[in-house]
């Protein structure tokens, strides 16, 4: 991987993080989603998600960009302050394009946000949920400090009630070491 640029992202940067977003999603989630929801309304659901975050972001929402040298988009991290007084902050979405995982964005981009969150919110933690079945990402959060802290059951009606578990760094200046 060449040079990596991380910055944050804009409404014009919607249609790209809705295109990660799905070939993450049918990357990762197949198995996991219903195959007809991958295969088709995905597409304009997580479209109209993100137009819809950018156009009416959330309070203290942090949604970043990784780009390559050549500034094309290859992976994003939205992350939401003041979601929960336990656990901390919520990181609600990193994905990056099948193509380019396993080459360290996605540590990067959490060691980015962990950094502005720990400076904004001293002494709150970070948390996350995965689907326990997308063993690849349970292992990279776990590679990077985070503890399985709960189980509970998706509330992605494509998921059907998958299992899905919360990973949690208490210190986020943990994900910098």
């Amino acid at each position: 991987m060449g040079a990596l640029h991380i910055r944050d992202a804009g409404i014009d940067d919607a249609a790209n993080v809705a295109v990660i977003h799905c070939a993450s999603w049918r990357s990762a989630y197949a198995g996991i989603l219903e195959q007809s929801f991958l295969d088709g309304p995905i597409e304009t659901d997580r479209a109209a998600l993100w137009n819809d975050r950018f156009i009416n972001p959330q309070a203290e929402q942090i949604v970043l960009i990784a780009e390559e040298a050549s500034a094309q988009p290859i992976g994003f991290l939205c992350a939401f302050g003041g979601v929960d007084p336990h656990w901390g902050r919520l990181i609600d979405n990193i994905h990056v394009l099948p193509s380019h995982r396993g080459q360290g964005s996605g540590a990067r981009m959490m060691q980015n946000v962990a950094m502005r969150l720990a400076s904004r919110h001293p002494g709150m933690g970070i948390h996350l949920w995965v689907f326990a079945a997308n063993e690849a990402g349970l292992r990279f959060y776990e590679r990077l400090g985070g503890i399985v802290v709960e189980r509970d059951t998706s509330r992605i009606p494509a998921a059907k009630g998958a299992a899905v578990l919360r990973l949690h760094w208490p210190d986020p200046y943990s994900l910098l070491d």
